[in-house]
């Protein structure tokens, strides 16, 4: 029985230093994993935050011409029917400015919810992560058994 002592230990070192080297190699691997995700996760929220950039000159820009360009017609169509012209002259530009404020607003909100914590998170590093756990786990009930 004294024989079988020494083979069973230096199995159980050279599973215990293959695991390790095992486990290590994994564990770079999820590293390089982990940082080719976020780094595809970073260049998604630069779009979206030129996207925003964007959508809020886009609005801004558009307020400013509507207002300028299609309050003049407005507040002659405002006028033609009957509309005090000092009312029309107001009347028309705050239309005009409301409804590209709403499309400015709405491309925001969207640009917004590109951005949303849960859609930056790692998923694909954690579920292999979670894979590597059970991989060791049953590697050591292998061992045990």
């Amino acid at each position: 029985m004294n024989h079988q002592d020494p083979p069973t230990t230096s199995t159980i070192g050279s599973l215990l230093s293959d695991l390790r080297s095992e486990s290590t190699t994994l564990l770079r691997q999820e590293i390089a994993l982990a940082k080719a995700e976020l780094n595809e996760k970073a260049s998604r929220v630069g779009k979206s935050a030129m996207e925003i950039a964007a959508g809020g000159a886009l609005a801004y820009a558009g307020l400013i011409v509507l207002l300028i360009g299609i309050s003049l017609l407005i507040t002659r169509v405002l006028a033609g029917f009957g509309v005090n012209p000092e009312t029309a002259m107001w009347l028309g530009p705050v239309s005009v400015g409301l409804i590209v404020a709403i499309i400015g607003g709405v491309m925001l909100t969207k640009a917004k919810n590109a951005m949303s914590g849960d859609k930056l998170f790692p998923h694909e590093t954690v579920d292999s992560l979670k894979e590597d756990k059970r991989w060791v786990q049953n590697k050591l009930s292998q061992h045990h058994s």
